[in-house]
């Protein structure tokens, strides 16, 4: 008897361990049940918690940066005040050691996601899952801190969804999303799109930014389609056009005819003091940057008489054209990704899944500034290939305990093109394990426990210096794999009422990537030691009442000081959060806050930082403890419509208060990293969405 598409969807669901490594078999018009409350996690063997739309809607959240910021285990860090740039860390790595899934999808490289992360809209996603640790996902192998998936909605229905909101801060949103089915079920299709937009903020009015103009625009399409009783098709195209100006508190039009006017060409403030008024040229702080990525998915679910093939092909092309405080650089990153997948029951007891994937990524960067020729000092260009075979076994030892085995097998090189002459500076064979296991103690009370090893190319300075080049340019001095181990438990209590889980985790990360700015030209090095994270954290939610339920957590982050010393910018070490979630006749209000720690900054590099070039006005090495509060109120005006309002960072706490981020090194160069709180202030908005 042949297995129905249905039945090959559970199968597949029992035997992965992310929804990243499955493609949901289900009819056109099923439905995806996430979900919603704290401290409850996805119903499979490894950890993994989801955030869904709801959840999504509640914060507000325009692009994924803001959909996950302050999830259990998720730090958002801004490294840039000029430029805004994002870095999503996951366990405490750094932000290239979090892998980006499209759907399962890993061609989301450090590069491309750079900038981009603010052009990821969520009006067409309808979850993010969040699964940390080395060895996160069977197909991500560079996801060393973890892996964020991106679970897009498919068509269920014939209907259409507006989203309108304005605010304070420039904020502008806009969203449309339409799909329809067609009459017998089998096709769907679902389309959308996203504009977004926040202004420069200049909150101590000196004349440069401490959070730049992100303009952000999103075009998708889904096509699904079940071709016959046995095989189903998945094809999405996407379009994202990411605009990020910051620097000048003038046009960029303004700065650039104003080019040279002053006489100086590097950033000056009165009394070259950074708190004072800035009195240089206009393009000695700018810094824009227009991303264009384009992508194509396609993917075949193939349910056989005793097994199932999943096939994915996948290609995503990024361009950055940029402009850093009169220097310029562009690049052109494309990626291209294949994996097939066969998953085969043995027995009643076992699912073995094997397969192959292959991934190449090729970047281009040029500077007319600093890359007059070509394999001059400064060009970043690489080529990267990986071809790999895995295989899997998931085990069902007993009614309560399941245990999953996996094995990767890969060929790595790497071949920086555009810095070395040597060939393939990186070509390894590399072999990674992972396990998970799952026992459940009771209906209510679960462990789990995983352990694996993950591995990462480093790919090119830009990804850890974000294009910013100084007169000497930089060079590459890569000849190592990162490679990384880690160790997960977790153990979770769910109830009708209560839900709580806490985890704890180790992981080490050896030859990491990383800047060495101690010569006179920086240059990208792995490191020759190891470096060491420990992370526990406790997330609960209990509903008070049928229409009140709170919800909160506690984080803590151990970075050893070899790695404090390597990191870009001070991340989180202590993290509280708390919410209250009120629903009842048509009312939807949510009230939360999350606290942060204060932090000795010094080990992470902010000591030595000057407020003047003249270095007698020193920056703090000790930031603040302080809360942001958000709120947001809904009310169903009718079955089509819903009105709703909110506030962000409701009593307006920035760091300018305290301090600017912008600062003098000991060497008496300007740069605009000194940074540990919120740099946008309070935000109010108001907007209307629309369901037909």
């Amino acid at each position: 008897m042949r297995l129905s598409l249905s039945v090959v969807a559970s199968m597949l669901l029992f035997s992965s361990l992310q929804a990243a490594e499955t493609l949901e078999a289900i009819s056109i018009t099923g439905f995806k049940e996430t979900l919603a409350k704290e401290g409850k996690v996805k119903d499979i063997i490894e950890k993994t918690e989801v955030i869904d739309k709801k959840q999504i809607d509640q914060k507000q959240a325009v692009s994924l940066v803001e959909a996950v910021d302050n999830a259990p285990g998720v730090d958002v860090t801004t490294n840039c005040s000029m430029c805004g740039i994002k870095r999503v860390m996951l366990n405490g790595m750094k932000g290239e050691h979090t892998t980006i899934l499209s759907d399962g999808v890993p061609f989301h490289s450090t590069v491309s996601s750079y900038y981009g992360m603010d052009a990821l809209g969520v009006s067409d996603v309808d979850s993010i899952e969040i699964a940390r640790g080395s060895g996160a996902s069977l197909t991500a192998p560079e996801a060393i801190g973890g892996t964020l998936n991106i679970v897009s909605r498919s068509a269920k229905k014939n209907g259409a969804e507006f989203d309108f909101a304005i605010g304070e801060q420039g904020y502008k949103l806009g969203s449309i999303v339409g799909e329809g089915v067609s009459d017998d079920k089998k096709t769907g299709i679902l389309i959308s799109g996203t504009y977004s937009n926040y202004d420069q903020v200049d909150n101590d009015n000196n004349g440069v930014n401490e959070a730049p103009k992100l303009e952000n625009q999103l075009m998708s399409i889904k096509l699904s389609h079940q071709l016959t009783d046995q095989d189903m098709i998945d094809v999405k195209v996407s379009h994202s056009d990411s605009n990020v100006y910051g620097g000048p508190m003038v046009s960029e039009s303004f700065a650039f005819a104003q080019w040279g006017a002053t006489g100086t060409a590097d950033p000056h403030f009165v009394g070259s003091n950074v708190n004072n008024r800035y009195d240089g040229d206009p393009m000695g702080t700018l810094e824009s940057i227009d991303t264009l990525r384009d992508e194509v998915t396609a993917k075949w679910l193939h349910a056989g008489d005793k097994a199932t093939l999943e096939t994915t092909l996948a290609y995503a092309d990024a361009e950055q054209s940029s402009m850093y405080e009169g220097a310029d650089y562009d690049n052109d990153d494309k990626t291209y990704f294949a994996d097939f997948k066969v998953s085969q029951p043995l027995g009643d007891d076992h699912l073995l899944t094997y397969g192959a994937d292959i991934k190449t990524e090729d970047m281009d960067g040029t500077s007319t500034q600093f890359v007059p020729t070509p394999g001059s000092t400064g060009e970043d260009d690489f080529e990267y290939r990986s071809y790999a075979l895995y295989v899997q076994d998931t085990w069902t030892l007993s009614e309560q305990a399941e245990l999953n085995l996996a094995l990767r097998g890969a060929k790595i090189t790497t071949d920086f093109t555009g810095q070395l002459t040597e060939k393939n500076e990186i070509d390894e064979f590399i072999v990674v394990p992972r396990m998970h296991f799952r026992y459940k103690h009771t209906d209510d009370l679960t462990s789990r426990l995983s352990a694996g090893q993950g591995y990462r190319s480093p790919l090119t300075f830009f990804e850890s210096e974000h294009g910013l080049i100084g007169p000497d340019g930089f060079s590459v001095a890569i000849d190592e794999i990162e490679r990384s181990n880690n160790v997960t438990y977790a153990l979770s209590y769910e109830s009708e009422k209560f839900n709580t889980t806490g985890s704890l985790s180790y992981t080490d990360v050896k030859n990491l990537a990383y800047v060495d700015d101690s010569g006179t030209q920086p240059t990208l090095r792995n490191y020759d030691g190891k470096v060491k994270v420990y992370n526990a954290d406790i997330v609960a939610s209990y509903q008070l009442t049928p229409i009140l339920s709170i919800s909160g957590g506690f984080e803590y982050y151990s970075y050893d000081d070899e790695y404090k010393e390597l990191l870009a910018i001070a991340p989180v070490e202590k993290q509280a959060s708390i919410s209250l979630d009120y629903e009842n006749e048509g009312w939807d209000a949510m009230l939360d806050a999350t606290w942060i720690a204060s932090r000795n900054l010094e080990p992470y590099g902010y000591g030595n930082r000057y407020n003047d070039d003249a270095l007698t006005s020193p920056k703090s090495t000790k930031s603040p403890s302080f809360a942001v509060v958000n709120a947001k109120l809904s009310k169903e005006i009718t079955k089509n419509f819903t009105l709703y309002a909110g506030v962000k960072n409701i009593f307006d706490y920035v760091q300018i208060d305290k301090e600017s981020p912008l600062f003098y090194d000991d060497a008496a160069e300007y740069d605009v990293g000194h940074i540990w709180g919120p740099l946008r202030g309070r935000m109010a908005y108001v907007g209307l969405k629309a369901k037909f």
